[in-house]
C-alpha cells in the first residue's frame, strides 16, 4: 500500500496601512509547521465532485480532521485529491481564509485525511455567527440601497475595531475583530466578508501586497451589478482615532487601488466602475440623514458636506475641521484653523462658537454630553 504525506502552511496577513496616517506595519508573514498523522477514513465518495463537496462541508464546519474514502477510478489519484482540496478552499472562502496550516495523508486504496489547523475554532465561530446575526439585524434595513448596506457594514467595522494584536484569540480572525474589537488586516477582511456574504452580497476575500511586498488582505464586493474594492483596514486610521473613518478605499476601482495595492488581477473579477469615486477624500465623516459632513483632504481638511443621493460636494465653511460629530442642528469639531479648539457650528446660520480653548480630539456624543479628549484625558460637556 502506497502512502503520501503532504504538509503545507497558509500565509497570515499581518500588515495594515492606515490611509489617513499614511504608514504601514512591516512585520513579517507568519507560517506554521505541520506534522504527519495516521489515516482514519470515514465518509465514502465515488466522484471527485462529491469529494470536493464533502471537503467544503467540513471546512465550513471548521472540522479539524476530514476523513474521506474515495472508491472511484484511481487514475491520477494524488493529483485529483490535491485539486479537489484546492477547489474546496476556493469555495469555502471564509473558512479557507482562517486556515493556518494543513497536513494531508493518503494511501493507494483511496483513504485520504486532511488535518487542518484554523485561526479560530467551532466555539468561536458559533459566537461570530450569533454576533453577525445581531449586527446585521441592527444596522441593515430592507429599505436600504446596496450602497447603503455596504456603507453600514464598513462603518460598523471601522468604528468598532482597532488595528492591533493584543487579543486573546488570533488577531488574524474575524472573531478577534467582532468579539474583542481588535485585529490585523486578515481579521478585518474576513469579518467584512462574513457580514457582506450574510447580507446577500457577492463578495471576495482578496490577498495581495502593499508598500512593495508587505502581505495584505481586503475585499471585493458586487454592488448593483458592478465589482468594487473595499479595504476596511485602510479605511480605519492608524493609530486608532475614535470617529476618524475615511472612505478612500470604499468601493474603488482597480485603477484607484493599484496606486498602493498589488494583487494577481487574473484571479479576481475586474473593478472598473467609477460610480462611487465621490467618496474619495472623505475623512472624519458625520452623517445626518442623507448628508455627510466631512473633512475634505483634497482641500486642506476644510469642512464640506456630501449629498449621498447626488454625489455632490459643497464647502460648508472655510475652516479645517477634524473629529466631526453632531446633534440636532449643530456640528462639533476640532478647528485646526484655530489651534484645534473645540468648536460648535450652527448649521442653520453657519455661525461658529469656540467651546473649549484647548486642542481636542476624539469627539463623540453620549446621551446629552459631548465627550472629547484633551491631551489624552477624557472630558465631558453637557450640550442639552
Amino acid at each position: 500500500m502506497k502512502k503520501w504525506l503532504i504538509g503545507g502552511a497558509a500565509l497570515l496577513m499581518l500588515s495594515p496601512t492606515a490611509a489617513y496616517a499614511q504608514q504601514a506595519d512591516a512585520r513579517s508573514v507568519n507560517t506554521s509547521p505541520v506534522s504527519a498523522y495516521h489515516v482514519v477514513a470515514s465518509t465514502n465518495v465515488t466522484t471527485w465532485d462529491q469529494f470536493t463537496t464533502e471537503i467544503v462541508k467540513q471546512l465550513n464546519n471548521f472540522a479539524p480532521e476530514i476523513n474521506i474514502t474515495y472508491s472511484g477510478p484511481m487514475t491520477d489519484f494524488k493529483k485529483n485529491f490535491m485539486e479537489s482540496f484546492k477547489k474546496a478552499q476556493e469555495q469555502a472562502v471564509y473558512a479557507g481564509g482562517h486556515m493556518e496550516s494543513t497536513n494531508i495523508s493518503a494511501d493507494s486504496t483511496g483513504n485520504v485525511t486532511f488535518k487542518v489547523k484554523y485561526l479560530t475554532n467551532q466555539t468561536q465561530e458559533a459566537a461570530v455567527q450569533k454576533k453577525v446575526d445581531q449586527l446585521l439585524k441592527a444596522i441593515i434595513k430592507p429599505s436600504m440601497t446596496e450602497f447603503e448596506k455596504v456603507k453600514a457594514i464598513n462603518d460598523y467595522i471601522v468604528s468598532n475595531a482597532t488595528y492591533g494584536t493584543k487579543t486573546k484569540a488570533s488577531p488574524h480572525s474575524a472573531y478577534a475583530l467582532l468579539m474583542e474589537g481588535q485585529a490585523v488586516c486578515q481579521g478585518y477582511a474576513l469579518a467584512a466578508y462574513k457580514m457582506l456574504d450574510q447580507a446577500g452580497f457577492d463578495a471576495k476575500y482578496v490577498v495581495g501586497t502593499v508598500n512593495g511586498n508587505v502581505a495584505h488582505a481586503w475585499n471585493l464586493v458586487k454592488v448593483d451589478g458592478q465589482w468594487y474594492h473595499l479595504d476596511t483596514t485602510w479605511n480605519d486610521p492608524l493609530p486608532n482615532r475614535f470617529g476618524a473613518s475615511s472612505y478612500d478605499y470604499f468601493l474603488v476601482t482597480d485603477a484607484q487601488l493599484k496606486k498602493d495595492h498589488k494583487w494577481i488581477a487574473s484571479n479576481y473579477p475586474a473593478a472598473t466602475s467609477t460610480k462611487y469615486n465621490y467618496m474619495l477624500n472623505v475623512h472624519f465623516a458625520y452623517q445626518d440623514k442623507n448628508t455627510l459632513y466631512f473633512s475634505n483632504t483634497a482641500d486642506k481638511d476644510k469642512l464640506y458636506k456630501l449629498d449621498l443621493a447626488s454625489g455632490k460636494k459643497t464647502k460648508v465653511i472655510d475652516k479645517r475641521a477634524l473629529y466631526i460629530t453632531g446633534a440636532d442642528d449643530f456640528l462639533y469639531f476640532s478647528d485646526y484653523s484655530n489651534s484645534g479648539y473645540l468648536t460648535k457650528l450652527n448649521l442653520k446660520t453657519l455661525k461658529t462658537e469656540v467651546l473649549v480653548k484647548q486642542a481636542v480630539t476624539d469627539l463623540r456624543i453620549n446621551d446629552n454630553f459631548l465627550v472629547y479628549n484633551v491631551k489624552g484625558n477624557e472630558q465631558k460637556l453637557k450640550i442639552k
